[in-house]
């Protein structure tokens, strides 16, 4: 009953715009974030099939334990839109913060098991009584275990940046967070990735540690970025307050 008369030729434009200006930066950004974990899928395969295939292990972990962060991530643009919304703009930063420590104690714990499992979680990924890739098998299970234990610190950073992200989804706040995650992932952790990777002897811990350095600077750039929003907020919506 709401949709009636629909005409795609009066569709209003700045509805559209709008819908545009908020939707294609937030896929700018899951794109860059994507992007370089395929870079990093694709500098491991220089390096060899064991590699890529240990590289593939600690991606696929750290890939589920990352859809709790995206759920939260979620959840904090829907919580602090409703907030910006009714313009109580402090309990809007007492809201995210909330959520923002909730997730670091999920990737607290997602950590402590990385590490504690590191050696176990390779070996459901192998048939370990091969005798033929016996020799392949322990060469994956070593490699892979080096990189949960990267895995383990940056489910950290990669939690609080994809719930950052979200909250400042929510404040409508798209266009310079979108360039803060380029410079993160492909100014700062894609070089490093290469480079360690490909010209030390570090190799699919070098690129992982790229990876880290991307993630962490992506967190603390967006967190810098909502703390000046919601500061900027508060400030604004009080001197009005007082003037009227």
């Amino acid at each position: 009953p709401y949709v009636t008369q629909l005409n795609f030729k009066i569709i209003e434009q700045p509805i559209i715009k709008k819908i545009l200006n908020l939707g294609f930066p937030s896929a700018l950004q899951m794109f860059f974030e994507v992007a370089i974990f395929t870079a990093a899928i694709w500098l491991s395969g220089v390096l060899g099939k064991n590699p890529q295939a240990a590289n593939q292990i600690a991606l696929n972990l750290s890939s589920m334990t990352f859809m709790f962060a995206l759920g939260l991530g979620v959840a904090a643009m829907i919580r602090v839109g409703n907030q910006k919304g009714r313009k109580d703009y402090p309990e809007l930063r007492r809201i995210a913060k909330s959520i923002f420590f909730l997730t670091l104690l999920f990737e607290i714990c997602f950590a402590t098991i990385f590490l504690l499992g590191r050696k176990w979680f390779p070996t459901q990924y192998l048939d370990v009584d091969s005798v033929v890739n016996a020799v392949d098998n322990r060469e994956v299970i070593r490699i892979a275990a080096e990189l949960l234990l990267i895995s383990a610190f940056f489910q950290i950073s990669d939690g609080l940046q994809a719930v950052i992200l979200g909250a400042l989804r929510g404040l409508q706040d798209v266009k310079i967070p979108t360039l803060m995650t380029f410079v993160a992932y492909w100014i700062i952790g894609f070089p490093i990735s290469y480079y360690l990777g490909m010209h030390t002897e570090l190799k699919s811990m070098g690129i992982w540690i790229g990876l880290l350095s991307g993630l962490t600077a992506s967190a603390l750039m967006l967190y810098l970025r909502f703390e000046y929003m919601t500061r900027r907020l508060v400030r604004t919506n009080t001197t009005e307050y007082v003037t009227s």
